[in-house]
């Protein structure tokens, strides 16, 4: 199978519009005052209708379009509730609710993600929400929200508001295989993001922050640090890639290629995140500087990817139609 990894003009006109929109509206010093991520942003700039068959009013771009722009969105570690609107208008539209789906895509119909935990369902970002996509084991599902109650959970330091469900939910339609697939793919973009944001951030810091007359990025230890968080945040890129460009075409390995994908996305960016903190010293677990923040995102998405048993997909396969030995 070949494989082009080459940005068309058109999608690199994609993203550097994309990138303007998030330097705007979504800049990650916005996180120290606490405040829920507006959807109506990305709705406007059609985030959500970009994969949209263009039969059902959407822009019709692949897998791959939609996974470098969420890679974009985890950089400036936007809320959660963006991939659960993306993929709640493709559950919706399965189950052939063509004006939810669009209404959901559109930002008229507030979506939040959640997941289900033995202590009952958390929703995260659920402030104003109509449905939640919901995990729940290697489901995912939408479910209406009214007339639910619910309560305030605890949240990591200054993290995203957390609210568990106390009543019984309802049902709710059920993603398709594919879409569950999507899911993870865009989870594990925003990964990437988070990983490579946590990364830009500690070298930046390593090549202002001085101690003994000079920069601290000039030390080995710290160059160490920031060899093996840019080595990992290429291997996930790398992975993304594989994972975007099959599931795109269909692939029969491509179940294998987002379960591996899965696995290696919170590995690396919950590192990367870590590493970032290291490197900024005894401040970077303060309020005060951002570091904190990438580890915090990088555990919440974490969450929200579903098991994957490699093994029950089918491998890739060798030119010559077999397994690779």
């Amino acid at each position: 199978m070949t494989l082009d990894l080459t940005l068309t003009e058109e999608l690199r006109q994609v993203l550097d519009a994309a990138q303007q929109m998030l330097d705007t509206h979504y800049p990650v010093s916005r996180l120290r005052e606490g405040a829920a991520d507006p959807m109506a942003p990305l709705a406007e700039f059609g985030t959500f209708l970009l994969g949209f068959p263009e039969d059902a009013g959407g822009a019709g771009l692949g897998r791959v379009e939609e996974a470098q722009l969420h890679s974009l969105l985890g950089r400036h570690l936007v809320s959660p509730s963006a991939v659960a609107v993306s993929i709640a208008a493709r559950i919706a539209l399965g189950a052939e609710d063509v004006d939810l789906a669009l209404a959901i895509a559109g930002g008229e119909v507030a979506v939040c993600a959640g997941v289900t935990t033995p202590d009952g369902p958390l929703l995260i970002d659920a402030g104003g929400a109509a449905h939640a996509v919901l995990r729940d084991g290697a489901t995912l599902s939408l479910v209406p929200l009214a007339g639910l109650a619910t309560e305030d959970a605890p949240m990591m330091g200054h993290g995203r508001a957390l609210a568990r469900v106390t009543s019984a939910l309802p049902a709710g339609p059920e993603a398709l295989p594919e879409v569950a697939l999507l899911h993870d793919l865009l989870v594990s973009a925003q990964l990437l993001g988070v990983a490579e944001a946590a990364r830009d951030l500690a070298v930046d810091y390593a090549r202002t922050r001085e101690q003994f007359g000079r920069p601290i990025g000039a030390f080995q230890a710290i160059k160490h640090h920031g060899a093996n968080m840019a080595l990992g945040a290429e291997m996930l890129s790398a992975q993304l890639d594989m994972a975007a460009l099959t599931l795109d075409a269909r692939a029969p390995d491509a179940g294998f290629q987002v379960a591996a994908l899965a696995r290696l996305a919170p590995r690396i960016a919950l590192e990367n995140a870590r590493l970032g903190i290291q490197v900024h010293g005894g401040i970077g677990f303060s309020a005060e500087a951002d570091a904190q923040l990438y580890l915090k995102q990088a555990h919440l998405l974490r969450a929200l990817l579903g098991p994957h048993d490699m093994l029950s997909f089918d491998a890739p396969m060798a030119p010559t139609g077999k397994a690779p030995s």
